[in-house]
């Protein structure tokens, strides 16, 4: 027998599988979540209910002959038959983007304030709660910081978190009105312990065990203001007229604009991604061709592990 013949890898069991995944999650993974997750507690947070929305409340500038035609094209469209994120690609107008972000958040937001509310007061539990609580309590002693991504707008994690005493931050550091401060944010998050070198004792700073929290296409607490991106959470269900919500849209558009917020919204997100070996996947559809470079690479290039954990499965995942 050849001995630089690959091996035959075992027959796929439930007991093989069972080994795999408790061996997956003995190392900590990087985690991706999307939309699956918030339409887990509400389908309305998923396209098909955006999509409605989008399409009866827009209203573009009869007077702009090209936001007509735009709006228009995507009516045309959708009607034969085409996903929301293809169906926008063809908006270019930087007014009608406009109007679809703020519609986008309104929406989402008059949805997730209810959500708030019932989490907080027990009687709703975002369905992932009690899996991140576990995966965060488990955290190795040498590693406390679990990575998360979500290109989601809405706020259920961050209500889902606090509703257990998950400590988390999106890397804003401030009071009221927050700005992009990571090494501000660790600072904070550090905790004195004693530890005993030979026979003195001596303070050594270590981490909170805590959820980094990278939302790389926006989020309803999220405006560009002053020239920076801030956050705010007293805004997010009412924005005022003079912030503009940092939110990436669907459709090509979105990269453009991914561009303009790259340093805010994915400089950290890159390096983490960069560093993690594996990744778990939940509710995500893998409809972001920016962040599948990422994990194409990784998974495929890099032999990395990945578990993909959904409802329904699309073509972007089985290729």
């Amino acid at each position: 027998m050849d001995s630089h013949q690959p091996s035959t890898p075992p027959p796929l069991t439930e007991d093989v599988a069972v080994n795999w995944i408790r061996d997956f999650f003995r190392d900590k993974p990087f985690v991706f979540f999307g939309t699956g997750m918030s339409c887990a507690i509400d389908d309305r947070f998923g396209m098909p209910a955006l999509q409605e929305h989008l399409s009866r409340s827009i209203a573009p500038d009869a007077q702009a002959s090209q936001q007509v035609q735009q709006w228009e094209q995507v009516l045309k469209t959708l009607q034969e038959g085409t996903d929301l994120e293809s169906a926008l690609d063809s908006v270019t107008d930087s007014s009608l983007l406009q109007k679809i972000t703020a519609a986008t958040g309104q929406f989402i937001a008059s949805i997730d304030r209810g959500y708030a509310f019932r989490i907080a007061g027990g009687d709703v539990t975002w369905p992932a709660t009690r899996f991140f609580k576990r995966l965060v309590d488990k955290l190795p002693e040498g590693d406390r910081v679990l990575h998360v991504l979500t290109p989601n707008y809405d706020m259920l994690f961050e209500y889902a978190c606090d509703s257990v005493d998950i400590p988390y931050t999106s890397g804003f550091s401030g009071g009221v009105q927050r700005k992009t401060d990571w090494p501000a944010v660790s600072q904070s998050l550090l905790l004195p312990e004693r530890v005993r070198q030979g026979s003195r004792l001596r303070t050594v700073y270590k981490h909170r065990k805590h959820v980094r929290l990278y939302k790389v296409h926006g989020s309803l607490n999220f405006f560009f203001h002053q020239n920076t991106v801030v956050e705010n959470n007293s805004w997010m269900w009412a924005p005022p007229d003079f912030a503009v919500r940092v939110m990436v849209t669907p459709g090509l558009s979105k990269y453009q604009t991914l561009q303009s917020y790259r340093q805010e919204l994915l400089k950290c997100a890159d390096a983490a991604i960069e560093k993690a070996s594996q990744f778990l996947f939940l509710g995500y559809g893998f409809n972001d061709k920016h962040l599948e470079e990422y994990i194409k690479r990784k998974l495929v290039t890099q032999s990395c592990k990945g578990l993909i954990i959904t409802r329904d499965s699309n073509q972007r995942i089985e290729g």
